[in-house]
């Protein structure tokens, strides 16, 4: 078992996984947990069923808290538990959440309340990773007044004038190599199994150029994601967030009963379903630490339990899996751009 929340929020783009599924009201999907919003942005679709799944039991407590949030508490007092708004009364805040969570998950956050006081999108360990970034690193390359104006700019072209006269420093390459090496992610950022069949020589060199993209390439005032990493939080409200948009939120509120939550390996549960009782798969990056070998016998199993014009996607992030050669799928495409740059390739898969 993890010990502990590895990721206080998902760091998957919810527009290319909502684009890529397709949810309908008579869809059955399967998502891992992760930090919930991708099963809040799914369930903002009506599937008939909605199974948010994690081996890392820690995931589905914080996936819980924040659907009993949302369930419970009122726009902005459910920011400000988060941690998107700062507040004195998170604990307080927790105790009004309490009637719609178990007693095991209740003794979970009772036993790190200080996630709860300092805001639980706060306490992940990549979060965490990335706040030392944040704090140590980037106030030696931008001032914040520099970050907020980079935030401000208007399209593409201001961005890439931004980054090769005012971010694109020696100064800058060379710390974000050092602290975006294999040796660091490991130890402070990424659970080691991640990096098992990890073939990249320079992971600090790769993750720049990736990085460079996202600044320059991808339109900042959309991306959430680039704010949280830039500033360590998400200006609210926020459209077309899954929760931190009001009306999103809203309609939440009479559809977080959906969601059933399961502890378990993905591979595991999959094997146990019956065939053809799934439609829809968002399944993260959950092959990266699998074998070729694990990998194909994993989508064989998708194959078999889920419908005819069903569909799965996933990531990669360091290494290829993808050409899986299991016969009875066909590749699909999306339009969107994904605002978390750091993944090499997103895949879309549909049973025929």
């Amino acid at each position: 078992m993890a010990r502990d929340i590895l990721y206080s929020m998902c760091w998957e783009d919810p527009e290319l996984v909502k684009e890529a599924l397709q949810i309908n009201k008579n869809d059955t999907v399967v998502s891992i947990s992760s930090g919930g919003e991708n099963v809040f942005a799914l369930l903002l679709d009506n599937p008939k069923e909605i199974i948010a799944i994690d081996s890392n039991i820690q995931q589905i407590y914080l996936t819980k808290l924040k659907a009993a949030a949302i369930k419970e508490l009122d726009y902005d007092t459910f920011i400000k538990l988060l941690g998107y708004k700062k507040s004195n009364n998170r604990v307080k805040y927790f105790e009004k959440c309490k009637k719609s969570l178990s007693e095991e998950n209740i003794q979970y956050w009772e036993n790190h309340l200080l996630y709860i006081q300092k805001g639980i999108i706060h306490c992940g360990r990549f979060e965490n990773y990335i706040k030392r970034f944040r704090t140590l690193f980037l106030p030696l390359i931008l001032s914040r007044e520099q970050i907020n104006k980079y935030l401000k700019l208007n399209n593409l072209e201001q961005q890439r004038d931004f980054y090769d006269n005012r971010w694109n420093t020696i100064r800058w390459r060379l710390f974000f190599r050092v602290f975006f090496s294999k040796t660091l992610l490991q130890m402070l950022g990424r659970s080691k199994k991640f990096f098992k069949y990890n073939k990249k020589t320079s992971l600090g060199d790769y993750f720049l150029e990736k990085t460079r993209k996202g600044i320059t390439e991808i339109p900042i005032k959309n991306n959430f994601f680039m704010h949280y990493l830039l500033t360590g939080n998400i200006p609210v409200p926020f459209n077309n967030h899954p929760y931190l948009d009001k009306d999103n939120f809203l309609k939440l509120k009479n559809t977080v009963h959906k969601i059933k939550y399961i502890h378990s390996n993905y591979s595991e549960f999959i094997k146990k379903q019956n065939s053809k009782s799934i439609t829809k798969h968002n399944l993260s990056d959950i092959f990266e630490p699998m074998s070729e070998h694990h990998f194909s016998n994993c989508i064989k199993e998708i194959k078999r339990s889920t419908k005819n014009n069903g569909r799965i996607c996933y990531w990669n992030n360091l290494v290829p899996r993808f050409n899986h050669k299991v016969k009875g799928l066909k590749k699909v495409k999306v339009n969107k751009k994904d605002r978390v740059f750091f993944y090499s390739r997103f895949i879309i898969e549909k049973i025929i």
